[in-house]
């Protein structure tokens, strides 16, 4: 009891820690364009790429620490569902052993201070865990178990749509063992797969309604490199956590069928985990995407790392200790990027395009280059500003965190080139015409991106405008790195697109 008391102090210790490293990184784009969402009330679909329409009313307030509020405390609030869950399927003391190696995981502890899909896909996978447990407990077909798995299940959706993993995770989970495979059949399971369908639905109609637009952005491919897959996996994992998550799951997986509802963990991971690895990569930092599958298998090894005779008790106990050490330094330097530049090790920051995968380069290059430098853009961008411009931005990131980072607030539109698969397509746009009449006919806008080879505005911008003249270039540095170039092009007399 004592070493459960002190977990539980340890917990709300780590969530003030948590609370207090928010403002120390600035916004990402995919968080800015969030915050956005919700300060202008841009809900709905309309944030499909990066997010369904539950995460802008996450947002509690402006800047750092409103926008990641939460965070901590789904973390926190994960990590007792996890507790809860292991302790009913075991012992409180592999309950205590899996929270520490989920708190410990470098892929957690990003989406605890952060707000991005991952986050939310954490805290949705241990409330059906802990759910779906006590429905089976109980024979009533239309337990409130089953309506909670359900409703974790339809928020999936409309968080990362459309949520295949989830409901394949549950199916998986009630498959693998013999004994649970009935419940395919029964009402509860037909309750969840109602839930997920009424909830993807109304993604799909948008689709539709607006000619399937993720179908023109690559993201909806499998991303096939198969070695930056496995690096991703053991950046968020750590490489000796993950190890030990591979050899844990081989040695369950001999007897899965015969286990009960102790194999519903495995059954859980495995079709998150093959999501994660297939589309994982598409995530830009910090979002960890679907690697909430490493909260299964974390249960997992905790129970294994108890229970397994095959080592001496010695050796169990000096392979989990060094694990768990390794996997919380790991955290501690990707949470806090600054450390090793502050010990003297140079580390640059990375550069990378819109769609293209950081983790392949995560080692050689800092990520957090997208939390980094654009409240020093927003300065400069304001500075260019004259009264009655409007801004516009060359990628759809750069006008989110330009935009949330802006004092006063100026609206960053998306330079648009003809293509649907941003969702800053499905925002107001400067080329909107309305019965003939355009907004920002004849006026002239500041066009700034972060291609340090550019020496003029793209053709679309060219096109859309009188005259574009070079004002400035900026290089953006911290800590002595540089973390990106700026350049500022002056833009004259708008015409919008004859239709």
């Amino acid at each position: 009891m004592q070493r459960q008391r002190f977990l539980f102090i340890a917990l709300g210790l780590l969530t003030l820690w948590r609370w207090a490293l928010l403002p120390t990184l600035e916004l990402s784009p995919e968080e800015s364009f969030i915050a956005l969402r919700a300060q202008h009330g841009w809900h709905g679909w309309h944030g499909w790429q990066e997010g369904g329409p539950l995460l802008p009313f996450l947002v509690v307030g402006s800047g750092e620490f409103g926008v990641r509020f939460l965070a901590p405390l789904l973390a926190l609030l994960t990590s007792l569902a996890v507790w809860r869950f292991t302790r009913g399927l075991f012992d409180p003391m592999i309950a205590g052993w899996a929270v520490v190696i989920l708190n410990v995981l470098p892929s957690f502890n990003l989406a605890a201070i952060s707000l991005t899909t991952g986050t939310l896909l954490f805290f949705f996978t241990a409330v059906s865990l802990f759910s779906l447990r006590w429905a089976l407990l109980h024979a009533h077909p239309l337990h409130w178990g089953w309506w909670l798995t359900a409703a974790c299940v339809a928020a999936s959706v409309c968080t990362a749509p459309p949520a295949f993993s989830m409901l394949g995770g549950i199916a998986c989970a009630l498959a693998l063992p013999k004994r649970l495979r009935h419940h395919l059949r029964a009402p509860g399971f037909f309750i969840i797969v109602a839930a997920w369908a009424a909830a993807v639905i109304p993604y799909l109609l948008w689709q539709r309604a607006h000619e399937w637009p993720a179908l023109e952005n690559s993201n909806w491919r499998p991303y096939f490199a198969l070695i930056p897959n496995f690096f991703r996996l053991a950046v968020l994992a750590s490489p000796l956590m993950l190890t030990l998550f591979v050899l844990v799951s081989r040695l369950i997986w001999q007897n899965a069928t015969q286990l009960g509802m102790r194999a519903l963990p495995l059954g859980f991971a495995i079709p998150l985990a093959c999501a994660d690895f297939l589309y994982g990569p598409w995530d830009a930092w910090p979002n960890v995407g679907s690697a909430a599958w490493m909260l299964p298998a974390a249960v997992l090894l905790a129970h294994q790392g108890t229970v397994f005779g095959a080592l001496p008790s010695e050796q169990k106990i000096s392979l989990r200790t060094i694990a768990v050490i390794l996997a919380a330094l790991q955290s501690v330097f990707l949470m806090q990027s600054d450390l090793p530049r502050s010990l003297g090790i140079p580390w640059r920051f990375a550069r990378t395009l819109p769609q293209q995968s950081i983790y392949p380069h995560l080692f050689s290059a800092d990520p957090s280059t997208t939390m980094r430098g654009w409240r020093e853009g927003s300065k400069l961008l304001s500075a260019a500003l004259q009264p009655d411009w409007f801004a516009i931005a060359s990628d759809w990131r750069i006008a989110a965190a330009l935009e949330q980072h802006m004092e006063p607030k100026v609206r960053v539109h998306a330079m648009q080139d003809g293509s649907w698969s941003h969702p800053y397509a499905y925002l107001p746009r400067y080329d909107q015409v309305s019965q003939g009449v355009s907004l920002f006919r004849g006026k002239s806008a500041i066009f700034i991106t972060d291609d340090p080879a550019a020496i003029q505005p793209p053709a679309a911008i060219q096109q859309a405008f009188q005259s574009t003249e070079l004002l400035s270039i900026a290089r953006i540095m911290h800590a002595g790195n540089e973390v990106r170039w700026l350049k500022i092009f002056a833009c004259h007399d708008y015409h919008p697109p004859d239709f």
